[in-house]
């Protein structure tokens, strides 16, 4: 009398053992691997190790995931230079900018009675005609001082 376990293998049965057994190893299971399948073999593989990666699967994986790139000694060397030549550019550009001499090119300040027309205003007995006045007055100004500024 035979049971059904004693029968040949199925291809279904040999295929999921393959890819428990490559699931086992800690390689790449495949799309086709059953998920019962896989969470046994991370079953087994946690009690066996406790989750610990081996030494030399980890320097794999450090290997695959930084690849390593030589760089010539002479590109090293020019990207070098060009950093130095950036600084010193950079350096003068700022040297420049700090130790030039500036002029005195502000606006005309807003006068007194603008502002306390602005301030007014912002109530509710607001003398929107003072205001205009005030404003017209200023902006003559600046227009005068930026048309000064900007012929010379």
């Amino acid at each position: 009398m035979t049971s059904p376990d004693d029968d040949a293998p199925t291809a279904d049965e040999l295929r999921e053992a393959e890819a428990l057994a490559r699931a086992l190893e800690a390689g790449p299971g495949g799309r086709d691997a059953p998920d019962d399948a896989l969470g046994a073999a991370a079953l087994l593989r946690y009690a066996k190790d406790g989750g610990a990666l081996a030494p030399d699967r980890a320097e794999r994986i450090l290997a695959a995931a930084l690849p390593k790139k030589r760089r010539s000694p002479v590109l090293a060397r020019r990207w070098g230079w060009f950093g130095a030549l950036g600084l010193g550019f950079a350096a003068a550009a700022t040297a420049l900018l700090v130790l030039s001499p500036r002029r005195s090119e502000a606006l005309p300040p807003p006068p007194r009675g603008l502002l306390e027309v602005e301030a007014s205003a912002a109530t509710e007995s607001a003398d929107l005609d003072a205001l205009n006045r005030e404003m017209k007055s200023y902006r003559g100004a600046v227009y005068a001082s930026l048309e000064e500024r900007y012929r010379r």
